[in-house]
């Protein structure tokens, strides 16, 4: 797995060199050069002008001018889970050659926000008071973990969330770092979670990312202290042997942790933009994924055939529902028709789908404040 050490330059932003994750830089990552900046903009041009993608060797924390809290970007036609996200910096160690950042990004610095007071006062003012629990998740724009031993900001996100009745915290990851953040008095309150796809996969285009053991492994390290957890096996990917190889991988994953400790799965096929393909097929010349037979969706995404999808997620879901019959699936990125193929049943609204949510938490709760496990 790609890690920290691999970064050779830490630019700071000099207005933000008495903040938490400053320190957090400057105590955990040993010899590695730092700088401190007043002008974080001129970093980001520079780099924007000559940087590869391929190059993600600098870190640069500066202070976020903007919103760092969002409603999930969704798609049109599409039915939404009502899922919020915050993001805390853009780009990201690994390298998936599915990753819609190498089309949205235009440098290859890693960039931390640092002004975590803005943040939290924004998020507090977004969810107080409201008769509403939010689910909110950080892996949008960066994996949620991979930075996470030497800036601490999972750390720092947990230790607010504790405190939040009506929130839950879901940090998504392809890493195993874990281990800094076991100890922590968390309160039930983050859902630690993992997206998945069998070896060949991992193996072939999830360039950098932990093997599937690691992640596991780190899952059940997360379980044992007390943390729930959440898996996505998004994005599926068609292939010759697909179905045997995901069956396979369900029945590692639940050879590693309890159905009763998972809050959700999710499932969503492989898709992309129409601006992504020609750079993965440039930066990765063998790349298949693109080359299959797609079609053009409403949200103008690319997806495999309807007949395609629906197979796999029936098989998959049919494959979960054996294992526990209680956990809770729900589907990403996907039309109304295809939640009455798969499931026999259409959320009316995202408020509707959110009740699931709420049902799955609340169950939860209720195991773990039974004296009897």
């Amino acid at each position: 797995m790609r890690a920290v050490t691999e970064i050779e330059q830490i630019y700071i932003e000099r207005s933000l060199e008495e903040g938490i994750i400053a320190e957090n830089l400057r105590r955990r990552a040993g010899g590695v050069r730092i700088e401190y900046t007043d002008k974080p903009q001129e970093i980001l041009d520079h780099y924007r002008k000559g940087g590869s993608l391929d190059d993600k060797r600098v870190l640069l924390l500066y202070r976020f001018p903007g919103k760092f809290m969002s409603t999930c970007p969704g798609s049109d036609g599409m039915v939404c889970c009502n899922y919020f996200v915050i993001n805390f910096g853009y780009g990201c160690l690994f390298d998936c050659h599915y990753c819609f950042l190498q089309s949205y990004l235009n440098n290859p610095l890693l960039t931390v926000f640092g002004n975590v007071e803005d943040l939290f006062a924004e998020l507090n003012k977004r969810i107080s008071g409201k008769n509403f629990h939010f689910r909110i998740g950080t892996g949008e724009t960066t994996d949620s973990l991979v930075l996470e031993p030497w800036t601490g900001m999972a750390e720092t996100l947990i230790a607010h969330f504790a405190e939040l009745p009506n929130a839950t915290l879901e940090l998504k990851t392809k890493s195993s770092n874990v281990d800094s953040l076991l100890g922590l008095n968390h309160k039930g309150r983050t859902v630690m979670s993992w997206s998945l796809n069998p070896d060949r996969i991992m193996q072939e285009i999830e360039t950098g990312t932990a093997s599937i053991d690691e992640r596991l492994d780190a899952a059940r390290r997360a379980e044992q202290a007390g943390y729930r957890l959440a898996f996505h096996l998004d994005p599926v990917i068609h292939y010759e042997g697909w179905e045997a190889e995901y069956h396979g991988l369900i029945d590692r994953i639940f050879s590693r942790v309890r159905p009763d400790s998972v809050a959700w799965i999710s499932l969503g096929s492989f898709r992309y933009s129409p601006g992504l393909k020609p750079v993965m097929q440039t930066r990765f010349p063998e790349d298949w994924l693109t080359r299959e037979e797609m079609i053009q969706g409403p949200d103008g995404k690319y997806r495999y055939f309807r007949t395609i999808r629906e197979e796999m997620y029936r098989s998959i879901r049919e494959k979960i529902q054996s294992i526990d019959k209680r956990l809770f699936l729900y589907l990403c990125m996907e039309t109304r028709r295809m939640w009455e193929d798969v499931f026999h049943f259409v959320p009316g609204s995202a408020k509707n789908l959110d009740q699931g949510f709420d049902e799955r938490r609340l169950y939860l709760d209720s195991i773990a404040q039974s004296p009897v496990r």
